[in-house]
């Protein structure tokens, strides 16, 4: 159904466009010259240009500047040639997409990634004079890192080898309160505050809920992380 409407649209242009070069005194361009645009145009795309334009065909002249190329499907499969000059004209073609050639430069297309220059230990603190660019295949654009500014300061979570592409699962992630760190438990009672020492239990951003352990009882309670030093037991508290 595509391809008879296509060549229905395609007919009829051609009949217009023949009728047009008769009524006009002007100067003509021939589809052996559209063709070459065409090509040109797909390619400067990035795309493959396998199209079919009937060569002996004269269309009336338009200026390269007043020619308008336009992929109309999506995928670059149908094009629309539309002059708009002083006899104005349009049709459509067909582009040919050759399935393997897309694919396989799907395929090759590399995106630059970070890399260390030398082998880093875990714990380590990265440095930007420790940075590389390498090539990685685009597909692993959102596991491996890009940036140099996501990197720099920040410490390994594990020993990475040199030329090897930084993941974002080997940076440790900035936390506001760590595991293991002593923080102050606050408990805002009426006319009272209660003031404690404390240990979290894990790993929490701002006024994420965590595990903390009162140091003086060795009860284990939730409460939400206020700053790098103070964990509140309710989110009303100031």
């Amino acid at each position: 159904m595509e391809t008879k409407t296509f060549l229905k649209i395609f007919f009829i242009s051609i009949v217009i466009f023949l009728a047009s070069s008769k009524n006009t005194n002007s100067s003509t361009i021939s589809g052996l010259e559209l063709k070459k645009i065409v090509e040109i145009w797909l390619e400067n795309k990035g795309k493959t240009a396998d199209v079919s334009i009937l060569e002996e065909l004269q269309y009336p002249f338009c200026d390269q500047s007043k020619l308008l190329i336009n992929d109309i499907s999506g995928n670059y499969k149908l094009i629309k040639v539309n002059c708009i000059g002083k006899n104005p004209w349009q049709f459509i073609v067909r582009n040919k997409i050759h399935k393997k050639f897309e694919k396989k430069n799907k395929i090759n297309k590399k995106i630059k990634v970070i890399a260390l220059k030398n082998p880093k230990m875990r714990g380590e603190i990265i440095s930007e004079e420790d940075l590389i660019l390498i090539s990685k295949k685009k597909g692993f654009k959102n596991i491996y890192v890009t940036n140099k500014n996501d990197v720099v300061g920040k410490k390994l979570t594990k020993s990475v080898r040199p030329n090897e592409g930084l993941k974002y699962s080997s940076l440790k992630n900035d936390w506001l309160i760590e595991k293991n760190a002593l923080v102050t438990i606050i408990n805002n009672k009426s006319f009272i505050t209660i003031k404690e020492e404390g240990l979290a239990m894990e790993d929490a951003n701002f006024m994420e809920k965590i595990r903390v352990k009162n140091i003086k009882s060795g009860k284990i309670i939730e409460g939400y992380a206020k700053n790098k030093k103070k964990v509140i037991l309710n989110t009303k508290q100031n």
